[in-house]
């Protein structure tokens, strides 16, 4: 079929986003050092089959690490599993991802879990690294890969940025990298590190969505500084959107403190781009080449493909834009009640509106 429809730049691979959203955890508000021998982290964990659907979402809290708190909330469920953490894990963490049969792990390579003396936390993540070869789990590094025009993406999902956000640098790589690289065993790996890891968080902060809109109903500081960082990570998931006019980012968040769920609006899966309409919603030139009919909207694959079945009753969508009112139905339906949205303004898209 003759369309003349240019395809959409997205991220290149779920892994990329992954291991962004992961990253990007360690900024939650939830997060925090378990306590003063070990750092804050982040944790992404999907399964290992085609379609890598996110089993749970979360970070570090007061007394527990995140691999810990993922684990402990849904116990036996990362056979496996895949998993994205921010840092490389101290031995306690490393025992229960073994234990609840991760198949590999990734990290990102910045300064580890564990803190203290050099010589102790080398010979720990020795240990780590021998308790994963004997396990034969695979354990590693891993930068995403961001060879391309960024600021096409950031446009296709509506991200928004004001004066503030804009003059913000994205967080710099640590200045201590040759420690980290020799702690990592990855000395001569350093300049390679190094150039990827900048360009990794380059994207991270061109993709984030400003965190200056205002919410129409005024909750606690921290409960909207939470609103805020979900609504971001929606912008990321948007980034792998393959609509080629508009990238939705959805994500699901439990009571009990972790992310359950998460998907973006695109074509179904295995679906193959070019075979498929690609014409706006309302196109009505061509017969057969509208979008709409094969499009799945954001907000219907994260409920489609979320980990757990049972909706509570505090549990909260996020969206990076209002639902459309089949999707209200759906989320309804499911007994969700509380949506948190990017309000539709053409005055300022950065507001958010709590529904």
């Amino acid at each position: 079929m003759e369309r003349g429809c240019k395809t959409a730049k997205r991220l290149g691979k779920k892994t990329d986003l992954y291991m962004l959203v992961a990253l990007h955890m360690e900024k939650s508000p939830m997060c925090v050092s378990p306590s003063d021998k070990f750092n804050k982290s982040g944790i992404v964990v999907c399964e290992s089959d085609k379609i890598h659907k996110v089993v749970a979402v979360g970070c570090s809290r007061e007394n527990l690490h995140a691999v810990q708190h993922i684990i402990l909330s849904v116990p036996r469920s990362l056979r496996n599993c895949t998993v994205y953490l921010s840092r490389k894990p101290c031995a306690t963490c490393a025992t229960f991802l073994i234990q609840d049969s991760v198949s590999s792990v990734y990290y990102w390579p910045m300064a580890p879990e564990l803190k203290g003396e050099d010589s102790a936390v080398e010979e720990e993540l020795k240990q780590v690294d021998q308790m994963f070869v004997r396990s034969q789990i695979s354990i590693s590094i891993f930068l995403p890969s961001t060879d391309f025009d960024v600021s096409k993406i950031s446009e296709r999902i509506r991200r928004h940025k004001c004066r503030n956000c804009h003059s913000h640098n994205a967080e710099a790589v640590p200045k201590d990298m040759e420690k980290i690289m020799s702690l990592l065993n990855m000395q001569d790996r350093k300049m390679m590190c190094v150039s990827q890891m900048k360009k990794a968080l380059h994207c991270l902060n061109y993709l984030l969505h400003c965190t200056h809109g205002e919410f129409e109903k005024k909750e606690e500081d921290d409960v909207e500084k939470m609103h805020v960082h979900a609504l971001q990570l929606c912008y990321l998931l948007a980034a792998r959107s393959d609509d080629p006019d508009r990238g939705v980012g959805c994500i699901l968040y439990n009571q009990n403190g972790y992310f359950f769920g998460a998907g973006y609006n695109g074509y179904p899966i295995g679906a193959i781009y070019a075979n498929l309409p690609c014409g706006g919603r309302h196109n009505k030139k061509k017969p057969g080449t509208a979008k709409g009919p094969v499009l799945i909207h954001a907000e219907a694959n994260a409920l489609l493909f979320r980990f757990s079945k049972k909706i509570e009753e505090n549990d909260v969508l996020y969206c990076s834009k209002p639902p459309c009112s089949e999707c209200q139905n759906y989320i309804q339906y499911v007994g969700i009640k509380k949506i948190i949205s990017v309000q539709e303004s053409s005055q300022s898209s950065s507001d958010q509106q709590v529904s």
